[in-house]
């Protein structure tokens, strides 16, 4: 696991990267929160998914958006975090030529980053969306994308957030033709506030994404 430095459109975005041993392991992009509230690469959400995805034997970036903490420049709009996210993939994918397989993460906000993302990027092929904002209900940019992937949220998250995870879930599937699977991480919140919480969502994560990786391989 190494920090480093990749050049954004608007200036030094500040990354770590974690290098699997196997030359074609499968990669991942893990997508934080929204910086105006606080969420960075660092995070426990964002480091969990990114420990997550360590463990199950993929190459792996996290990274902070522009302005936020080293990345330069000041805090930038959807757009502008698209255009970071993008320049992060291109990144990931160019070390490593040999890798067919690409996943995305995200926490919150990162959570529509992720499906935003999926919808220009065909390559991706799995993605996990971890207590996406509820607030967000622009499917607009949403189009036919088969692909399935996994949503994590907390047991303890409002009774608007679950209802919410259940529009999104059939929004999804009628609109961009992807399954999404549910786990609600029991007493958990939506900040996965308590360790044994943070455990439970970082197991869940890795066992998702190691069975749908083993299944891809059949192929």
């Amino acid at each position: 696991m190494v920090d480093i430095v990749i050049s954004g459109d608007a200036g030094k975005l500040h990354a770590v990267y974690h290098k699997a041993s196997t030359p074609a392991a499968p990669l991942a992009v893990v997508l934080s929160g929204n910086p105006r509230q606080k969420h960075h690469m660092n995070d426990r959400v964002s480091y969990a998914m990114f420990r997550a995805f360590m463990d199950a034997g993929f190459s792996v970036l996290r990274f902070n958006y522009r302005g936020v903490n080293d990345s330069e420049g000041a805090i930038g709009t959807t757009s502008e975090n698209m255009l970071d996210i993008a320049t992060v993939i291109d990144w990931i994918q160019n070390k490593n030529e040999d890798s067919d397989k690409i996943w995305l993460a995200g926490n919150q906000l990162g959570a529509w980053y992720v499906l935003q993302a999926m919808m220009r990027r065909p390559e991706v092929s799995g993605f996990a969306l971890v207590s996406p904002d509820p607030s967000i209900s622009d499917f607009a940019f949403l189009s036919p994308r088969p692909n399935r992937g996994l949503l994590l949220q907390g047991a303890a998250e409002s009774d608007d957030a679950k209802a919410f995870a259940t529009h999104l879930t059939q929004i999804l599937k009628k609109q961009a033709q992807i399954d999404l699977e549910t786990i609600r991480v029991k007493n958990a919140d939506e900040n996965y506030s308590q360790p044994a919480d943070l455990r439970q969502m970082y197991n869940d994560l890795k066992a998702y994404i190691g069975r749908e990786n083993e299944e891809n391989k059949l192929l």
